[in-house]
């Protein structure tokens, strides 16, 4: 099970959009595309410039805690059923 899926709401820890809230588009391997972070601009012949999203690596994002307004590591645990859950590490609250 991953810690962060595409939806979660996250805070970028490192480079240039240090500080940014947002939310995840896509998961790759090690890599995620957050909205609007990390948007250029790109020359295409024939269209003039088109925005592109490119991905942010990982580790510089966290899962961000809306109601304590705190970035937050994400632990997995699992219930007394054996079913596996996503939980906020600093409140022990279950992620949706």
């Amino acid at each position: 099970m991953k810690k962060l899926r595409s939806g979660d709401p996250i805070i970028v820890i490192a480079g240039k959009y240090k500080g940014k809230v947002s939310s995840i588009e896509k998961i790759d391997e090690d890599k995620v595309w957050v909205k609007e972070i990390n948007e250029v601009k790109r020359a295409m012949k024939g269209k003039g410039f088109i925005k592109k999203h490119l991905p942010i690596h990982i580790s510089n994002v966290m899962y961000y805690d809306e109601a304590t307004k705190k970035p937050s590591k994400v632990q997995i645990s699992t219930t007394k059923e054996g079913k596996k859950i996503r939980k906020i590490a600093k409140t022990n609250k279950e992620i949706k």
